[in-house]
């Protein structure tokens, strides 16, 4: 098991911290070459949870949508990492989402032996909810654009 798919489990059922969670995985995607389609969906899942715990029932079900259609690409990748990929299925289905992930038998065991483990968040609801408002995501949007430049230089 990943220790960066670890901590993101551990942050989204422990703080409900999905804006950390995206960047938890964010950050060992774009380590990894962004060539994990598991993090790739996980990302994609803390993002609608953010969206819905915002409101934005719309951003978080097209965020979803959108996750649901590349499912089957990422379906081994998120089977390496301790998800049961059909279980995830039935879970994109459901409203309002799940709070918990849908982690195999050996991974969840893993995981709750860790939560007593887990520090406390600090923050406060207000500060979780509009989390985005409070970071300095500067470096994370550089990179972003610095790949993407990379991809056009790439296709010409």
């Amino acid at each position: 098991m990943s220790t960066p798919f670890i901590q993101y489990t551990l942050l989204f059922e422990c703080h409900a911290d999905y804006f950390e969670c995206h960047e938890v995985l964010e950050e060992a995607w774009q380590d990894g070459g962004r060539k994990d389609l598991g993090y790739a969906a996980l990302i994609q899942y803390a993002v609608a949870h953010y969206h819905a715990r915002r409101g934005n029932t719309a951003g978080a079900k097209k965020s979803i949508a959108a996750l649901q259609q590349k499912l089957t690409l990422a379906a081994a990748d998120l089977e390496a990492l301790g998800i049961d990929s059909a279980m995830f299925v039935r879970d994109l289905e459901r409203w309002p989402l799940s709070e918990t992930l849908p982690l195999n038998e050996q991974t969840r065991q893993c995981v709750e032996r860790l939560k007593p483990t887990f520090e406390p968040t600090t923050l406060k609801f207000d500060e979780l909810v509009h989390k985005h408002l409070y970071r300095d995501r500067t470096p994370v949007v550089t990179e972003r654009l610095r790949a993407l430049e990379a991809r056009k230089k790439a296709r010409r």
